[in-house]
């Protein structure tokens, strides 16, 4: 077994502060977008939990640029 094997292996918990700084950046975004959603209504339950689940900075970052960008939590749905 390699090294690099071994930490694949290893729960996401276990690589410490950083983990736990990455995971709440992007609850910090996802909240900023919905934030900036509920400027312009009610946003549905399931696009709150996609976007609370996403953990990628770059999906991230493109739907806060269009949450910015849209007059309509429904544009906004449509272009996601």
């Amino acid at each position: 077994m390699k090294a690099n094997d071994y930490q694949m292996q290893q729960p996401a918990s276990s690589f410490g502060p950083l983990f736990l700084w990455i995971q709440g950046a992007a609850k910090s975004k996802a909240e900023c977008i919905l934030e900036t959603l509920s400027d312009h209504g009610k946003v549905p339950l399931g696009i709150q939990e996609q976007i609370l689940r996403q953990t990628s900075f770059f999906q991230l970052d493109r739907w806060f640029l269009l949450a910015r960008q849209v007059r309509s939590v429904e544009e906004f749905i449509n272009r996601m």
